[in-house]
């Protein structure tokens, strides 16, 4: 594995991701493509997980189950997981928040069927949230592909609220981005943006975030 490859997913899975509370170790600050809202804290190292992949949609509802337990009112603010070779990997780490407590948590799922809360609940800012019903990673990698993204060595996912200056107004986007999308002279990865909703694709981000501050709201 190159050090290219594990500072990018370092550096943008920060900005990539919701506020959230974790009991993991943070990454480095995320860089100017992240947005203004506080950084989600991620595992340095990814938690060891079985050969065969899952999707992004596959263990949903046990994860939302367990949100459920850690606060009733629980709303997916985002969806990640990073260093896969494709669609399905692993492991998947769902960003969830409580409207009422205004605190954040995270939960993480493995392809074996573990469905663990490693977050702290720590209050954060809320994010505007995430629909449930959004198409899952393969369908937003085909469209990725076939819009002119390339996977590199490995290919990170982040399903979350996306303010970015390429967007004509802050939308959820379902953003891909891999190694070769990184620009380390300017300190930015240039993420495709794809429409959770209908697995389109919207536009190539420019890596540099809006300057308005995160909303919470409902979802689209």
């Amino acid at each position: 594995m190159s050090c290219k490859r594990v500072l990018l997913t370092l550096v943008t899975a920060g900005g990539l991701l919701a506020g959230c509370g974790s009991r993991e170790t943070p990454p480095p600050p995320a860089g100017p493509e992240g947005d203004t809202a506080p950084a989600a804290a991620a595992s340095a190292t990814e938690p060891e997980a079985p050969a065969d992949g899952i999707t992004a949609r596959a263990m949903l509802d046990q994860a939302m189950a367990e949100a459920a337990k850690w606060q009733a009112d629980a709303e997916l603010a985002g969806v990640t997981t990073s260093m896969a070779e494709g669609p399905t990997h692993g492991f998947w780490f769902y960003d969830v928040q409580s409207p009422s407590r205004k605190t954040c948590t995270r939960i993480r799922v493995l392809a074996n069927g573990q469905v663990v809360n490693v977050g702290n609940g720590e209050t954060c800012q809320l994010m505007k949230p995430v629909s449930r019903d959004f198409v899952d990673s393969p369908a937003a990698y085909e469209a990725a592909l076939a819009a002119g993204f390339q996977p590199g060595e490995s290919v990170q996912f982040g399903l979350r609220y996306q303010r970015d200056q390429a967007l004509p107004e802050p939308r959820s986007c379902w953003v891909l981005w891999s190694d070769l999308d990184g620009d380390e002279e300017k300190g930015i990865i240039r993420g495709w943006c794809i429409d959770p909703a209908t697995g389109t694709f919207v536009i190539r981000l420019s890596g540099y975030g809006r300057t308005e501050p995160a909303q919470s709201g409902e979802a689209e």
